[in-house]
Order: C-alpha cells, then sequence, then structure tokens
C-alpha cells in the first residue's frame, strides 16, 4: 500500500513499508537512483580528467578540481535542508534538471571560465541528489533489503567514474570526442532519470511524519548524537578527501601522464567489489563492515608511505595497492552509504547527510590547495592522517554508534 490514508497510525505504515515484499514500486526506486548515482560517478570524475583538455590552463587546474567540491557541499547543505522542508520528489526533479544542464554546458563549451561555472552546477544538482536519494530509498524499501540497495545502487557511482575514465583513455587526446560521450551519456542519463522519476510518488514515511508534531519529529542532543556526528564526520572524511585524492586527484597532481589509468583501474576495483559483494555486504553487521573496510584503506598507504621511492619510479607499484585500496574502500563506502540514513529520522535525514558530508567536503575544498604545490611524500603522509580519521570514526561508531542491520528507521 501506498496510499497514505489506508493507514490508521504510523506504526501499521512502518510495518508494511520495512516488513513488506520487494514489488514494482521498490523496482522502479532502485533503477532511479542507480541512474541517478551513475550521473554523480560520471559528474565526479568529469573535474580532475577535464585537466587534460589543451585549454584549460595548467596553472588553472586546482581551480577546476576546486569547483567539484564545492558545487558538493552547497548542494548537501541547500537540497538536504530542502528536502526535508518540501519533499523528496520535488528536489528530485530539480536536482536532475541541474545536473544535465551542467554537463552539457562542459560537453558543448570550450571557454575555461564557462567549464568552471558549468562543472559547479553539475555538481550541485548531484550534491543534492545523492542526499536526496539515500534518504528516498531508506524510506520505501523493506528493511530487509535496504543495505543491499544502497549499496549497489549507489555503486553506479563507481561505475559512472570508472566509464568516464575509460571514455578519456579511448579517446586519446581528441577533446571532441571526449565531449561528443559525455554529452551522449549525459543524455541518455538524463532521459532515463527523468521518465523514471516522474513516475516517483513522494516518500510516503516523509509525508506521514512531517505532519505530525510529537517525539517522532524531535531530536534529543546528548552524547549519543555527538558521538554519532563525529564517528559519521570522521568516515565521510575518508571517503571524501581519501577517494578523491587517491584516486581522482592523485593523477593531475603527481602523475598526469596516468591521471586515466590511475582513476580506471582503482575505481574498477570498486565497482567490481560492489557489484559482486554488495548483497553480502548489505546483509551483514554495519559495525563490522566499517571496521574492515577502513582498516583495509589505512593499511595499503601504509605501504604507500613506507615504499614511496620506489613508487616514484614504478607507477603499476602505485596502481596496484590503489587496486588493493579501492577493495576495502568499496567496503568501507558501503558502510557510509547504509549508516548516514539509518541514523537519521526521517523529518531530519536530508539535512543530517548533508551535514555529516559537508565536514568532509570543506576538508575537501581545503586540501586541493593545501597540496597544490605538496612534494608526492608531504601528499602520501597527508592521506595516510585522512585514512587514520577514518578508522578512528569507524572504532568510535563501534563502540558509541547502534548497529543499524535490520533496525527500523524513524
Amino acid at each position: 500500500m501506498n496510499d497514505l490514508f489506508a493507514y490508521k497510525n504510523y506504526r501499521e505504515l512502518e510495518e508494511s513499508l520495512d516488513n513488506g515484499k520487494w514489488n514494482s514500486f521498490d523496482t522502479l526506486i532502485f533503477i532511479t537512483l542507480s541512474s541517478s548515482f551513475f550521473m554523480w560517478g560520471v559528474t565526479l570524475a568529469i573535474a580532475p580528467l577535464i585537466t587534460t583538455w589543451y585549454f584549460i590552463p595548467a596553472s588553472m587546474d586546482l581551480y577546476v578540481i576546486a569547483s567539484a567540491p564545492i558545487g558538493l557541499l552547497s548542494g548537501n547543505l541547500f537540497l538536504g535542508f530542502f528536502s526535508d522542508k518540501f519533499g523528496r520528489k520535488k528536489i528530485f526533479l530539480t536536482t536532475v534538471i541541474l545536473t544535465v544542464i551542467g554537463l552539457l554546458g562542459i560537453s558543448l563549451l570550450y571557454n575555461y571560465y564557462y567549464i568552471l561555472i558549468f562543472v559547479f552546477i553539475a555538481e550541485f544538482g548531484l550534491g543534492g541528489d545523492e542526499t536526496v536519494s539515500l534518504a528516498f530509498l531508506s524510506e520505501y524499501i523493506p528493511k530487509k533489503y535496504r543495505g543491499f540497495s544502497l549499496i549497489e545502487s549507489s555503486n553506479m557511482a563507481n561505475l559512472g567514474v570508472t566509464v568516464m575514465a575509460g571514455v578519456f583513455i579511448l579517446a586519446g587526446s581528441s577533446v571532441f570526442l571526449d565531449k561528443l560521450l559525455l554529452a551522449i551519456i549525459s543524455i541518455i542519463g538524463f532521459v532515463i532519470a527523468l521518465i523514471t522519476r516522474l513516475k516517483l510518488k513522494e516518500s510516503i514515511r516523509w509525508e506521514y511524519l512531517t505532519k505530525r508534531s510529537d517525539n517522532y519529529n524531535k531530536i534529543h542532543i546528548g552524547k549519543a548524537e555527538i558521538y554519532k556526528f563525529l564517528s559519521l564526520s570522521f568516515i565521510g572524511i575518508a571517503i571524501i578527501v581519501g577517494f578523491a585524492f587517491s584516486y581522482l586527484v592523485l593523477g593531475p597532481y603527481e602523475f598526469p601522464a596516468y591521471s586515466e589509468y590511475i582513476i580506471f583501474f582503482s575505481v574498477l576495483a570498486e565497482t567490481l567489489t560492489g557489484i559482486i559483494g554488495g548483497y553480502y555486504i548489505g546483509r551483514s553487521s554495519r559495525k563490522a563492515i566499517a571496521i574492515i573496510g577502513f582498516v583495509g584503506m589505512f593499511i595499503p598507504w601504509v605501504f604507500v608511505v613506507l615504499f614511496l621511492k620506489l613508487i616514484v619510479f614504478n607507477i603499476y607499484i602505485l596502481i596496484i595497492l590503489l587496486i588493493i585500496s579501492g577493495i576495502f574502500g568499496e567496503i568501507g563506502w558501503a558502510s557510509r552509504e547504509m549508516l548516514e540514513p539509518e541514523n537519521f529520522i526521517t523529518t531530519h535525514r536530508g539535512r543530517g547527510i548533508g551535514a555529516v558530508r559537508s565536514v568532509g567536503y570543506i576538508i575537501y575544498i581545503f586540501t586541493v590547495f593545501a597540496l597544490a604545490n605538496a612534494t608526492i611524500y608531504e601528499y602520501a603522509y597527508y592521506l595516510l592522517v585522512i585514512y587514520f580519521v577514518g578508522f578512528v570514526g569507524s572504532v568510535i561508531y563501534l563502540f558509541k554508534g547502534k548497529e543499524t542491520k535490520n533496525e527500523t528507521i524513524y
């Protein structure tokens, strides 16, 4: 049942949503959000990849790269808040339009300053889209399938990054071909996303709870909430900053001739891990998955630091270590994609996800400029600290967080 007035009380609605069987509407939501995350991955990869285009001045690369997290930060905060206030579907239709405007602008224009603006627009749309997508899916999908759905749909972002890196490898030095393929991917993704989104109904859980004024909608700030914010923020820092600067930005900053290959192979490892292991990860303890993921991300980077002199002269060793890190990175990413929506109440879920992610994006923006002229050694040690922060976050959540596997969300 998806008719708001068919339920006598919230418990009945909750029972129907959490313990129901997978149905055609769940499939529609899953397809819609998978297409959304794929477009997010395409957009995420664009900023570092287009620094290889001939009309982008090398001195301005960091501004192109920085425009991505600035857009994501703004979209997460503003559109996450608006989705809690005005509903998931209204924001969902806005974000897809903003995203395609940004991507088409990038694919059609050759002016550096316009490209900068359209990167921001695309990322702003996707910043809001990711928060709304996680909220929407967690509020509708039965809890038995919630973890799997969150992981597999969000893993499409990794596929989008991998596809775009592959496009740039195949296109070689042809900017025209890069732009043509980006435009085709953007238009196809937009058509699929728009058609499926128009068929979606508003989140019935959000509709019901926004009409209430009782304890379901109140946030009680205490030690548990503080630990939750700290742990999820630390985890977010490791994923947002670690992912970006290990896989996406490392090439343009330190190994520009190998940018596409570093992105392609490291993110391909994440993609395949999500596809093959998403079902099992989604049915596992969130606390255990977080610890495994962040320990596994930290250790390969220890080896990067220890053998950095060798790696500088042999890029293939770095790529192998990044592939290993990418496998565990997907596990860490998966824990975050499940823990964020499962830890916030429905009426504050959008802004809650946006808030914990904003910490990572703020550090991301700072890092773009802080590492712009850093040596490879400074770069490596900085990322080692970032991954250690993620490990600390997973430990805090292990001891102070709530196990949300198969738990009802309010």
